[in-house]
């Protein structure tokens, strides 16, 4: 059996990367790209997205289970969520991109996704408590999260993903929680192709309803 390749997505602050490095010792831990790649002035156009490649690859490679901090399609929603901003690819450029990279088996889908949440509140505390990170768009972030949601809750219901969504609240609690949906994870043959077909049609025909690019 194929090592497994878990991804956690969740609002900016919930909690992601704190318990992904906790949990370092007995998993690969993936970084998102802007914590693992250096970032320069002069970046092309699809730079973002084949680091998202480069990710892929790396965990693919790994020879004990992985977990990406954040997901490896995430310009799919992200973009769709930011109503395609003049500095970001437009639908058309970064679906075509995902759908040939996928085409070729260069990139697959995570087989698990764990979906963190907690309220506003909650966020605001722990973003203020964090002295490790800035988060300068924590206020756009924090509108991003119910369109987050409904994407992600499509996946579970729409698609062959296996999706489990927590409530992150106590530290352990929700360790323990993750480490349960994994122990109990079955490895399952996902046709890529037709998921990101139904992504795809679902995001032309849906739109984020927040207001926000």
């Amino acid at each position: 059996m194929k090592t497994p390749i878990i991804c956690f997505e969740g609002p900016s602050g919930v909690g992601k990367t704190t318990l992904a490095q906790m949990l370092s010792g007995d998993f690969n831990i993936i970084p998102e790209v802007n914590q693992l790649f250096e970032r320069s002035e002069n970046e092309h156009e699809y730079w973002y997205y084949e680091r998202q490649l480069e990710r892929y690859t790396i965990a693919k490679n790994a020879n004990k289970p992985t977990i990406f901090d954040g997901d490896i399609f995430q310009p799919i929603w992200y973009n769709w969520v930011c109503n395609y901003p003049a500095n970001f690819l437009g639908n058309k450029e970064t679906h075509a991109w995902y759908k040939a990279k996928i085409e070729q088996g260069l990139i697959k889908f995570p087989n698990l996704y764990i979906i963190f949440d907690t309220n506003e509140k909650d966020l605001r505390t722990r973003k203020e408590n964090d002295t490790t990170r800035t988060r300068r768009n924590f206020e756009k972030h924090l509108k991003i999260i119910a369109p987050l949601r409904r994407y992600y809750k499509f996946l579970e219901k729409e698609t062959t993903l296996q999706m489990r969504f927590i409530q992150y609240d106590d530290f352990d609690s929700t360790k323990q929680q993750v480490l349960d949906a994994i122990k109990k994870l079955e490895i399952k043959s996902i046709d890529d192709q037709m998921v990101f077909s139904k992504i795809d049609n679902w995001i032309n025909q849906s739109t984020p309803d927040i207001g926000l690019s």
